[in-house]
């Protein structure tokens, strides 16, 4: 199922019951994402909050958070039943991955019903909150599509990229990596001298999040083609306003901009309650969207979301990144020629910090080709940092299942773990030390990667008394006759 928009979705999470709408008056600072974290930790429903303190009379008096913030909602935003399980949405989203559709471009659509210019640009009109105590100020942009364009081959760019409110209301600084695609379209501005033309969209239906929040590589092509491709029909486009980018159509709120390359332009942003669940990203200067234009639909609906992590803690994002990472990272992996890749999954508590790959080992070192594999793709640039390989017997979707072969599987005196230092790494990762994430003057984070091969070594000699294979055989395996008998017999024994 596809849907048209985020009031499309809006409408169907209601219709399943995955809504719930909340009248009673919510303060935009703190009270508001305590509320969600709430909701959150239970695995409960979207959230429609209909009164937030301040906007009453506003232009934008709505927020939607925690769209997806369950396994089954994230399935519902597929088009796939609520009970699909995270094997089957990676394996869906993996052959999806192959099909694309073009977007169509339109004279107008509901995102240009009021356009907004000049001294009327006030992004403190809408109900952004502080999500965190210690955030750096009100972040707008979290759950957002950003638009940008490489000037080189008009191929444009949607992803998610934090960023904050400027003090005046016409500004958002925000968190730009060079490793990133807006990042590397900025340096090619920077090179010419020129501003770099931004657009950020609020308020979407749910496929364009999952795919601006991935990392696609898509060298003829924009995510819009994918986002098409798991539609089933094309993305409806229009022009911005002030550049010749184009944004969804049936967007909530657009924002159109330009970042100057000049250091002086910058705003001060940051820190960021993050993925990880720290406070990432420190406070200094950052690249600064000076908005020029905003258009929405009439009584628009403002969309935001908090990230961070922790033991008993799942952020909304990671419900959807995780899977549609892992898909890219085993089409990554086939593409690259790595054979019998029978499974991959990062589970949402590590956001993919931590990989899991299962193969039909098929010769030595094949555990090693998923490493080489992986850490030369562009999302090992937040993924992979620790990374296990294991046999197909081993449901990488189970973890219980990976840390007995983790136990019994492993021998690191036989190179079996191995560190790869020096690469690049998650920016955010709170374990890199603070001077080594300096954006501007190092475009990354810094890791060491750990390499964990958890398959059958075959090193070990095929033993005789094991039957001829490399391991013993497992105790906790019946023959077939005696299960069948038990099938047959078990009313029987009364249990």
């Amino acid at each position: 199922m596809a849907y048209e928009s985020l009031r499309d979705w809006i409408a169907r999470l209601e219709e399943e019951g995955e809504l719930k709408r909340v009248a009673a008056e919510v303060d935009w600072s703190l009270e508001l994402n305590a509320i969600v974290q709430q909701v959150r930790d239970q695995e409960g429903p979207a959230l429609l909050f209909e009164s937030i303190k301040g906007y009453r009379d506003s232009r934008c008096r709505k927020l939607f958070i925690n769209g997806m913030g369950s396994r089954r909602r994230v399935a519902m935003a597929l088009g796939l039943p609520k009970e699909t399980s995270y094997r089957a949405i990676v394996e869906f989203l993996k052959e999806k991955l192959d099909q694309q559709i073009d977007p169509v471009k339109v004279a107008s659509g509901p995102a240009k019903q009021n356009i907004v210019k000049g001294d009327a640009v006030n992004l403190y009109d809408f109900p952004v909150p502080k999500f965190s105590p210690l955030d750096g100020g009100r972040y707008i942009n979290t759950t957002a599509a950003t638009v940008t364009m490489d000037p080189d081959t008009g191929i444009m760019n949607v992803g998610m990229y934090r960023g904050m409110l400027g003090d005046d209301g016409k500004s958002i600084p925000c968190l730009l990596v060079s490793g990133r695609h807006w990042g590397q379209h900025f340096l090619k501005y920077k090179e010419r001298g020129k501003d770099m033309p931004v657009a950020v969209a609020y308020g979407t239906d749910p496929a364009l999040l999952i795919y601006a929040s991935a990392p696609i590589v898509h060298p003829h092509c924009s995510e819009y083609e994918f986002v098409g491709g798991l539609h089933g029909e094309p993305v409806e486009l229009v022009k911005c306003e002030t550049s010749d980018l184009y944004v969804p159509a049936s967007a909530e709120i657009i924002v159109e901009g330009r970042i100057c390359p000049d250091p002086e332009s910058f705003q001060m942003e940051g820190p960021f309650g993050e993925y990880t669940g720290f406070y990432g990203g420190m406070r200094q200067p950052r690249p600064t969207i000076r908005v020029e234009c905003i258009t929405h639909r009439d009584n628009p609906i403002f969309q935001g979301g908090a990230d961070g992590s922790s033991p008993g803690h799942i952020s909304e994002s990671t419900h959807w990144t995780s899977p549609v990472r892992s898909a890219i990272i085993w089409k990554s992996l086939e593409n690259a020629g790595v054979p019998n890749v029978t499974g991959v999954w990062g589970s949402p508590i590590t956001t993919q910090a931590n990989v899991r790959v299962s193969i039909n080992k098929i010769y030595r070192g094949h555990a090693k080709q998923v490493a080489a594999g992986l850490w030369g793709t562009i999302a090992s640039q937040t993924a992979g940092k620790n990374l296990i390989v294991v046999d197909k017997d081993i449901d990488v979707f189970d973890i219980d299942a990976v840390e007995w072969a983790m136990a019994y599987r492993t021998n690191a005196d036989m190179g079996a773990i191995q560190f790869f230092s020096g690469t690049p790494g998650g920016l955010l990762d709170p374990s890199t030390p603070l001077s080594e994430k300096d954006t501007m003057k190092y475009g990354q984070g810094k890791w060491t990667r750990m390499f964990i091969d958890a398959t059958v070594n075959w090193d070990l000699e095929p033993e005789e008394q094991y039957g001829g294979r490399r391991e013993p055989p497992l105790c906790t395996e019946m023959p077939p006759e005696t299960t069948e008998l038990i099938r047959r017999r078990w009313s029987e024994y009364g249990l």
